[in-house]
């Protein structure tokens, strides 16, 4: 069976990096986008009325749960003259999330952006989730190494940030060998990660998800947190 892409219906896939077939032609949807989409749709996340609160929205993302949402849903990013084709305001995680309001978003959507704050994640992660409604969610993803987590906010050669974070503008990379003393010590977070356990290898085939990300913690594995699996807690 051709695999297709579950953000577009687009079937032809082509190269991104060193990674062979992995992103959708027809919408640009990555591996972690298909299983952001199947984590938000096949889990039954995304319902009519939510309010939800979108951070660096992917456009394929944002019209399938702007769709279902409604006027609830609610795109921002830090650069939002980026987006041509969808309403998305300004906002700067470093200083703005602790003005967001608490207890009111159902949803809260983030995928590959913790890596380019330079600030305590620890704090934005902590306000994003306290914006959440006592049922909300908070479903997100970060760039992940085999190693050990590491961050430098400070000057770097762009030649050194690309190799130890992956990006020019990245200044931290999260590690799968100590998650459960980093985010795992903000939010309860599965001892191991399973996609296949979760969705079916079938599944996983028909939206073309490699099966080198299905199992362990991999910059492709999304987490859905629910508002009281927080660790931190005030006195």
């Amino acid at each position: 069976m051709q695999p297709e892409c579950n953000v577009c219906g687009g079937r032809r896939f082509g190269d991104q990096r060193t990674r062979k077939d992995v992103r959708c032609l027809q919408c640009g949807s990555l591996e972690r986008t298909r299983v952001l989409q199947l984590v938000l749709f096949q889990n039954g996340l995304v319902r009519p009325g939510m309010r939800v609160l979108h951070l660096a929205p992917e456009l394929g993302i944002a019209r399938n749960v702007q769709k279902v949402a409604g006027d609830g849903y609610e795109a921002c990013d830090l650069f939002p003259e980026k987006f041509s084709s969808l309403p998305v305001r300004k906002m700067n995680l470093v200083t703005d999330a602790e003005a967001l309001p608490s207890s009111h978003y159902d949803l809260v959507i983030h995928s590959h952006v913790m890596e380019h704050l330079p600030c305590d994640v620890t704090s934005v992660l902590f306000h994003l989730h306290r914006s959440l409604t006592p049922t909300g969610v908070h479903v997100f993803s970060v760039p992940m190494r085999v190693g050990h987590y590491e961050a430098n906010l400070g000057d770097m050669p762009e030649e050194e940030r690309i190799k130890r974070f992956g990006q020019n503008d990245h200044v931290r990379m999260f590690g799968a060998r100590d998650i459960a003393v980093t985010l795992g010590m903000v939010f309860r977070l599965p001892v191991e990660y399973d996609l296949e356990a979760q969705f079916g290898a079938d599944v996983l085939d028909r939206f073309n998800i490699p099966k080198k990300v299905r199992k362990g913690f991999t910059s492709n594995s999304v987490f859905a947190v629910k508002k009281d699996e927080i660790r931190l807690r005030g006195g």
